[in-house]
């Protein structure tokens, strides 16, 4: 043992010695661990080493007391070799290293414990738990064991043998990989007493040896060297010879030599052995010694070997080998092939069997594989379900195309243009998602004897085939997303995705293989991270040369030396040892972080930098030869930069070859050609950036992450989720870095590009190297060729200057989080850990432990608050996500050349203006015409990248739209592109004729490729129209143009017409349609309605448009008309009348509009237009939808989008008001005058009838600019007469002297003009039918309401805005008498306004709906009284036909959604306290007078009030509808299922499947048949709200509810109680018990919400709730359950009747034995609840006999 520890400190201080940097590594990490061990408090995945230390030896104690037997172990360490955790790394180095340093001892073991020893020591070897210089120190401890005498016979308890018996035990274990070391096997055979008492092993040793020998390959050395015996395997590459890794006890653990049987040790270069020590001991052959592997011939890649059947052999034999139908059947065959869609599979399929034989299946499924799967990708779904619809006749389709997919997949990847052929790669790509889910996506095995998909990796790794397999495999991989048995976590799957995870790991993989395998991962919802790491197996491989390999992005120039001239010359590197220079192997900028540590900062995909940020070393110079040379010109641009591919992005114009070609004969410049810019500009951008990279980035990155970390830190202080944590740091962090990057690389780079371009240009003509920095300018140049360069370096320096700075950018946005990432990762595991640990929040109390003045300091909103960030608070961090920069103009560069384009220019004046405008001229001075051909370039650019994302996409192209990209997609930055082009021109100046012709041509072929698509690429649809409306900012021709051409458009098929509507909707979307001339086309296209083509059209165009907010109604009034007419039945075709009546009358229902719509009023609140009017039809239907569905609370979009309603028609108000004429507002007030003159003067109504006629031959009422002027002007001039009309404070007024608006005011002026507006509603007299007049009637009030509404808006928005946006002081009297006037004065009886009173009542509740209280708080308690008056709200309610229920309803939540978030404190304001009561006043007269209108909508009532407001929830639930009379719930034996009210179901009115949507098929399926079977399993996570771990309220009650109405309707009442067990609804309602507490009181609360009257829901409710209290196992849900009903009952009356009932059915019937539970007696106040509730549900007499309380009679 002693020569083994010298021979190893031998070993180490030879490579020290030769290897200085392997010391410095070494102390670098012993400094870390130090400072670990300094560090006072542990991270949570280390432990300090005496904590090893007594880890290690608990488990060797397990060993020996048998509590864990020696497999256990093994597989144990096995683990924590590999596992990511520090802690368990090093409790498996302590093990190895106490078991070797134990080895001196083991003389003096125990019998049974040297046993154990020894076993556990082969175990080692044999598992391969030891490698490299451990093993073989393992190996001499065995061999020097055996050599030891052993014992005399039968003796065993000598001390002298038991170290050979050891070594026997040993070897026994690993005796099987003998023959991977020759040399250590003649050592073994050559131990005389070996080969004297144990001749069958020495005998099996020498056959291993033997054949091992025959094994070896032909030119390896014989004898002398053999394979390695320190490697764990014979095929392992040498690792570098400075490499050192980790070294453990003494013993490094991973250092990969290789011992051979030459007798040296080599530590160095070649073969001069360095040491002369032998390792084993002894001399002679005996010696085992160290031996460069370079001795054992390299292995090389081959592709194919073991691959399978498909890869290696003929799966089929060829095309001609299938027999093939006769020519007509094949006609047929093709044809049927070539017309099958989804909507025909089922009949093309009854065709094919009828039309061919089976003995065909082999030419059929070769000519689908290879005419329609291998290139039809998106017909796949169409394809397979052909095939599902053959049945058993297309089984042997099925087979004879996947042994043709395998064929066909065999021949392209032997394919030698695989690599380098996309579109091979791209059929191949095709096959794998075909195979995918042919196979693994029904359930079906891919074989290995068929497909190793694996060792397919494998291989494609080794010879540089990936960029073909990845795709390949990973979309094989994709069918297993819809497998029942190979998603995740199968182990087969799993297997490939570790593979993919170790390759996703490699150094310089090109992204777009990387890329393959996060889609792949995205699509079967794993994330990367969370794939076991196992890169042993890729380890074992042969390593791919990354020199000219396809999956790696590797400069091979780098290797070679510079040429000694020419643009050719490549850039040396100087490998200097502080790390400059670049290296042959490194794709990424290399940064250096102030730590010391090297990360790597990654580019743009397609641009990639190589780049080592400390220099260059010598660099090329120009010169005359090389820039005409055909060397020069042959060679690639690539080679000449050190970032790859930077020749590619560019830009250089080439018009700037007129600088030089102008020049005079015989100047230097002429010299200069297109060839020589594009090799010089790139080289000059080039260094530039590698130039001041490091600096910027290093200084970005350290300023951001620095800041970052303190904010982050204290915000997240009090957040347990990490990925929150993560990825706020992460967005705030990249914008920061990024933000710094730009604003401090700019000026620089500008510098730095124009200085490098100088000296190469000037190098180029004057044949002087461009080097040195020292090249002056003037040397033999005149200054006119000075000027011409420094204008050339100034344009292409701007041009160029934007490319720099995103790479900057981009790379101190990547370094940044990386840097973020890794100085947040303690904080982020500990919270991890937490979380798995305890489940309990988390709290980081280290940032109150410091000294420092935050966050103690900070106000208390400011503060880390326990639950982490709210989301509006978590709005700031997300507010970072970077917006993309929007690129230069592609005229930028055009417009600069324009300046200079003229013979070399006069000394000193373009110098000057070109230099100090940084070489661009801007387009506004000039006036440069707009460039067509740049927008016909952009536009096959778009139309290039949206192939390219969809033909990725594959099957899912038809989900990509434009919104869907990110905002940095390269569609949509050449979208930003030919915006910024039209938008340039547009600012400057109009377009000539000429020009507007120009574009309207390239706009019309925009405008027909749009009808060459296909509608199933949405993207490629919204990106062209994207395009017509960039270009319609700078010819507005072109919108006036695009409706005549929609009008030509093809529409002879209905696919033709299906395009045509898409592509309206879109153009309409974006504004590029005229709406009028929209409404006479297709009005025009119906004839009247009887068009029964163009009738459906419009029908599906105008639902679209209006429901998707893109057009109003009253944009069509035409279409609206004739629509209107085909509803009334004025339409003499009857075919039209039966087909196409109904749809057409629900269309006019849901848009609730007839044929005179006026849009003037404001729609709802959610969706005020700029406007902000209401669209009122006749009949008073509103077009714009009151009723909205339901929830518990409202957004916060829609509540921040209702908060600024008042913003928006502030806006409006002040549009409108700028057009209006002079002297206006003195008109308007003249008339008001007069008006006031006559009510004061008059007792008649004449000269008021005439003074209304009066305004009607002025306009008012009739123009509709007329109208909104007069009407507005005068509300505004009324309000401000009023609130000056103020008088001292009087008796009557309110002494509140908080309220500034105490005084009183005269209202007599809005009373005046309330009298005027209803007397001009009730003798308007247009003319016409009655209806016209009633129509008219209804518009007029109609816009004097929402010119109102809107003024009130807009007069509350200035006043809030002059109190800085707080809540203002606010007079709302003038307006609530206004208002009230109006209510007062048009919904009283009259008999002219009674035929149209709902229409009135409509109009009125629309304007209500739209200054709800969330609108305008400070109106609430005028609201309140107006929404609730006896003339309003009875009168609504008492319409026929319950019209009016609905506008109520909504008008009752929006009080309810106001009150909501009040409620919910616990102490309320004293404001809030009188709302709160003139609302339980307002539902208690609607519980006495309109008790069916309460009950109808108790669900949607139930979901907006909080569960705190027991009372008021029970005022809803007790109501019951007037002919209905309740039993007493307190009669003796009352049996519920007998009352014949049991057996109606109650009206429900409220949306019960809204919430269900999403789920709504499945439930139903589940209810009918219970499938599918793992529905009620994946039930509680869908009860969540989205993207929130919160229980959906309104959900369960909508689900508890649905699921009810189901069951009843499938029982009888009779079987209710008893049948509850076996039902699939009892099934989910269970499953809700299952719920945490929260949950689970939600649901028990939709139950309780159910028993209310005497009724068929009530009786299966009851039930239900009974039937849970029996059968609950655990305590909690019965005392959860008591609860519900209790809070119910101690509350004040109501109390709804299904609750009294259930409640003494409880605690009455000894079944469920309520009173012997331990919660009823846990304390005295809580018996003393029961026992009153008790007594007031109990009736007298039947308390003694049945009820018993703690044993004592509770009616005593």
């Amino acid at each position: 043992a002693e020569d083994c520890r010298e021979s190893v400190k031998t070993l180490s201080e030879a490579c020290l010695a030769t290897h200085p940097s392997i010391n410095s590594t070494l102390s670098r990490q012993s400094s870390a661990s130090a400072s670990s061990s300094r560090s006072s408090t542990p991270t949570p995945s280390t432990g300090s080493a005496d904590d090893i230390e007594e880890m290690a030896n608990s488990y060797f104690q397990k060993i020996y007391t048998s509590e864990q037997s020696i497999g256990e172990v093994v597989e144990m360490l096995k683990r924590f070799k590999t596992s990511g955790s520090s802690r368990e790394n090093d409790i498996f180095a302590c093990m190895i290293h106490n078991l070797f340093d134990e080895y001196r001892f083991f003389a003096k073991y125990p019998e049974k414990e040297l046993r154990i020893t020894g076993i556990l020591f082969g175990m080692l070897i044999k598992e391969q738990l030891v490698s490299s210089i451990t093993l073989g120190i393992a190996l001499r401890y065995v061999l020097e064991a055996l050599r030891k005498p052993p014992s005399p016979q039968r003796e065993t308890t000598s001390n002298s043998g038991k170290m050979f018996r050891f070594g026997m035990f040993a070897l026994e274990q690993f005796k099987e990989r003998l023959h991977e070391w020759p040399q250590y096997c003649s050592h073994i055979v050559q131990i005389r007493h070996l080969k004297e008492g144990y001749e069958d092993l020495v005998s099996e040793i020498e056959r291993a040896r033997a054949e091992n020998l025959n094994r070896r390959p032909t030119g390896s050395s014989s004898g002398g060297a053999s394979n390695d015996v320190a490697s764990t395997t014979s095929d392992k590459s040498f690792k570098s010879q400075g490499e050192m890794s980790k070294q453990i006890g003494g013993v490094p653990s991973s250092v990969d030599v290789r011992l051979n049987s030459a007798s040296t040790v080599v530590a160095g270069v070649g073969n001069q052995p360095l040491i002369q020590n032998s390792i084993v001991g002894g001399s002679g052959p005996t010696n085992l010694d160290l031996t460069p592997p370079a001795l054992s011939p390299p292995r090389v890649a081959v592709f194919g070997p073991g691959l399978g059947r498909a890869v290696n052999g003929e799966a089929d034999g060829p095309e001609s080998q299938h027999e093939a139908p006769p020519d007509a059947i094949l006609d047929r065959v093709q044809f049927l092939i070539n017309n099958v869609t989804m909507n025909n599979v089922d009949q093309k399929a009854q065709e094919l069997k009828d039309m061919l034989a089976s003995q065909f299946f082999g030419w059929l499924g070769h000519y689908l594989v290879v005419k329609r799967i291998s290139c039809q990708p998106n017909f796949h779904s169409v394809y397979l379900a052909f095939l599902d619809q053959l049945g058993d006749y297309g089984k042997g389709l099925v087979e004879a195309i996947l042994s043709s997919v395998y064929l066909n997949v065999g021949k392209l990847l032997r394919s030698p243009k695989i690599t380098t052929s996309t579109q091979e790669r791209s059929l191949l790509k095709n096959l794998g998602s075909w195979l995918g889910q042919i196979t693994l996506a029904r359930n079906r095995p891919i074989l290995q004897i068929m497909l190793d998909c694996k060792e397919l990796l494998f291989q494609g790794y080794e010879t540089g085939m990936l960029i073909a397999v990845t795709p390949f495999v990973a979309k094989i991989l994709e069918g297993a997303k819809k497998s029942v048995v190979f998603r995740p976590p199968n182990p087969w799957l799993m297997g490939l995705l570790s593979v993919f995870r170790a390759l996703y790991g490699v150094d310089d993989l090109k992204m777009n293989i990387k890329f393959e395998v996060e889609v792949l991962c995205k699509n079967l919802g794993v994330k990367l991270e969370d794939i076991p790491l196992r890169t042993d197996d890729l380890a074992k491989r042969i390593p791919p040369v990354k020199a000219r390999n396809p999956d790696f992005n590797m400069k091979s120039s780098m290797t070679n030396q510079p040429q000694s001239g020419g643009l050719n010359a490549v850039p040396s590197v100087a490998n200097s040892s502080a790390g400059q220079g670049v290296t042959g192997n490194t794709t990424n900028t290399t940064i250096s972080s102030p730590e010391g540590k090297q990360s790597t900062v990654g580019l743009r995909p397609t641009l990639k930098t190589s780049v080592a940020l400390a220099g260059t070393g010598a660099v090329p110079h120009f010169s005359a030869s090389a820039s005409s040379s055909g060397s020069a010109a042959g060679t690639s641009d690539q080679q000449q930069t050190v970032i790859p591919n930077l020749a590619a992005y560019v830009s250089i114009n080439s018009s700037l070859l007129q600088l030089f070609q102008q020049a005079p004969e015989g100047s230097a410049l002429l010299i200069i050609t297109n060839a020589t810019l594009k090799r010089a500009v790139p080289i000059a951008v080039d260094r530039a950036i590698r130039e001041i990279i490091q600096p910027v980035v290093e200084r970005s990155v350290t300023i951001a992450c620095i800041t970052t970390k303190e904010i982050v830190t204290k915000d997240f202080a009090m957040e347990s989720d990490e990925n929150k944590m993560r990825k706020a740091a992460q967005l705030m962090v990249a914008n920061l870095a990024g933000s710094l990057a730009l604003v401090t690389c700019r000026e620089p780079l500008r510098a730095s590009v124009s200085t490098h371009l100088r000296q190469l240009l000037i190098s180029s003509t004057t044949n002087q190297p461009s080097g040195g920095n020292n090249a002056s300018p003037n040397v033999q140049l005149t200054e006119q060729e000075q000027n011409a360069i420094e204008q050339c370096v100034a344009i292409c320096a701007t041009d160029n200057l934007e490319l720099g700075c995103m790479l900057i950018e981009k790379a101190a946005t990547e370094k940044a989080v990386r840097d973020m990432d890794e100085a947040l990762a303690p904080a982020l595991t500990a919270r991890k850990k937490h979380r798995d640990q305890t489940g309990q929040p988390f709290y980081d109390m280290s940032i109150f432990n410091n000294n420092s003045r935050y966050p103690g300091a900070l106000p208390d909103p400011l503060r880390p608050q326990p639950g982490g960030l709210r989301n509006d608070q978590l709005i700031v961090y997300e507010a970072f996500q970077r917006m993309p920069r929007q690129p230069s103009s592609v005229g930028t560069t055009q417009q600069s050349i324009a300046s200079i384009a003229s013979p070399i220019p006069v000394v000193g004046v373009t110098t000057t203006n070109v230099a100090g405008t940084g070489g661009s001229v801007s387009g506004k001075a000039l006036g440069q015409p707009i460039n067509v051909e740049n927008l016909s370039t952009i536009t096959a650019k778009l139309d290039n990248a949206a192939s390219a994302l969809l033909s990725a996409a594959g099957p899912r192209a038809p989900e990509i739209t434009l919104s869907k990209l990110p905002p940095d997609h390269e569609v949509k930055q050449i979208l930003a592109a030919a915006q910024s082009i039209t938008s340039s021109v547009s600012e400057t100046r109009p377009l000539s004729t000429a020009e507007t012709d120009s574009v309207l041509v390239f706009a019309q072929g925009v405008f027909k490729r749009l009808y060459e698509l296909s509608l199933s690429e949405p993207l490629r649809l919204e990106s062209f129209v994207a395009m017509l409306e960039a270009v319609n900012k700078c010819c507005p021709q072109l919108g006036q143009d695009l409706g005549t051409w929609a009008t030509y458009a093809p529409t002879e098929t209905d696919s033709q017409r299906k395009l045509h509507r898409t592509v309206l909707l879109l153009l309409l979307r974006s504004h590029l349609v005229n709406l009028t001339e929209l409404d006479e086309y297709l009005s025009r296209s119906m004839e009247g309605g009887r068009n029964v083509i163009w009738l459906e059209f419009t029908l599906l165009l105008v639902r679209t448009a209006v429901l998707e907010r893109i057009a109003v109604p009253s944009d069509l009034p035409k279409v609206i008309i004739t629509l209107r007419n085909v509803g009334d039945g004025l339409v003499q075709s009857q075919q039209v009348l039966q087909t196409y009546r109904s749809p057409v009358l629900r269309l006019l229902e849901e848009l609730s509009v007839s044929s005179n719509v006026e849009n003037v009023g404001g729609a709802t609140p959610d969706t005020l237009s700029s406007s902000g009017n209401i669209s009122i039809g006749s009949g008073g239907k509103v077009v714009d939808k009151l009723t909205h569905q339901q929830s518990s609370s409202i957004s916060a979009a829609s509540l921040t989008n209702l908060a600024e309603a008042t913003k928006r028609a502030a806006e409006a108000i002040s549009s409108i008001s700028r057009e209006d004429p002079p002297n206006l507002k003195a008109q308007v007030t003249y008339l008001l005058d007069g008006w006031m003159r006559i009510q004061n003067e008059s007792t008649g109504n004449e000269k008021a009838i005439q003074f209304t006629q009066h305004l009607q031959q002025l306009g008012v009422g009739n123009d509709d600019d007329q109208t909104e002027r007069f009407f507005r002007l005068s509300t505004e001039l009324l309000i401000e007469a009023v609130t000056k009309s103020s008088q001292s404070a009087d008796d009557r007024a309110p002494k509140d002297p908080k309220r500034p608006q105490g005084k009183s005011l005269n209202y007599s002026v809005i009373d005046s003009y309330s009298k005027l507006v209803s007397l001009m509603i009730r003798h308007m007299n247009p003319g016409g039918s009655t209806e016209q007049a009633a129509t008219k009637r209804i518009s007029l009030l109609n816009k004097v309401l929402g010119i109102t509404v809107r003024t009130m808006m807009a007069h509350y928005e200035r006043s809030k805005q002059t109190t800085g946006g707080i809540v203002p002081n606010w007079d709302q009297r003038p307006w609530f008498r206004l208002l009230l006037n109006f209510v007062l004065d048009l919904c009283a009886p009259n008999p002219t306004l009674d035929p149209i009173s709902y229409g009135i009542l409509s109009v009125f509740a629309s304007a209500f709906h739209v200054v709800q209280p969330l609108v305008i708080p400070g109106f609430a308690f005028a609201w309140l009284e107006l929404m609730s008056h006896r003339m309003f709200l009875s009168n609504l309610l008492l319409v026929k036909g319950q019209k009016g229920w609905a506008l109520a309803h909504q008008l009752l939540i929006d009080l309810f959604l106001f009150l909501e978030p009040h409620l919910r404190k616990t102490e309320l304001t004293d404001a809030m306290k009188h709302l709160y009561k003139g609302t339980l006043r307002v539902l208690l007269v609607l519980l006495h007078d309109y008790p069916a209108f309460l009950a109808g909508y108790h669900l949607s009532f139930c979901n907006v009030i909080p569960e705190n407001c027991v009372q008021l929830r029970n005022l809803v639930l007790s109501a019951f509808p007037r002919d209905m009379r309740l039993p007493d719930p307190f009669t003796p034996n009352l049996k519920i299922d007998l009352l014949p009210e049991i057996s109606k179901s109650p009206i429900i009115l409220s949306d019960v499947s809204g919430p269900l949507a999403t789920m709504r098929s499945e439930l139903d399926s589940y209810l009918k048949n219970r499938q599918p079977a793992e529905f009620v399993k994946e039930l509680l996570p869908r009860m969540q709200k989205t993207n929130a771990k919160e229980i959906d309220a309104p959900r369960v009650n909508a689900l508890v509810l649905y699921v009810g109405v189901q069951a009843i309707n499938r029982l009888q009442n009779s079987q209710i109680s008893h049948a509850l067990a076996h039902t699939p609804e009892m099934e989910i309602l269970q499953k809700l018990m299952e719920l945490d507490d929260r949950g689970r009181y939600i649901s028990l609360n939709a139950i309780a919400n159910q028993l209310r009257y005497p009724s068929s829901h009530t009786h299966y409710y009851s039930c239900v709730m009974l039937f849970l209290f029996s059968e609950a196992n655990d305590e909690g849900i019965k005392e959860q359950i008591t609860r519900v009903l209790l809070e119910r009952l101690i509350v004040q009356r109501p109390h709804p009747w299904g609750l009294l009932i259930t409640f003494i059915e409880l605690i009455k019937n000894q079944r469920y034995q309520f009173w012997s539970h331990p919660f009823t007696r846990c304390a005295t106040e809580i018996e003393k609840v029961f026992e009153s509730v008790a007594r007031s549900c109990m009736p007298p007499g039947s308390q003694r006999s049945t009820t018993v309380v703690g044993g004592t009679d509770i009616s005593q």
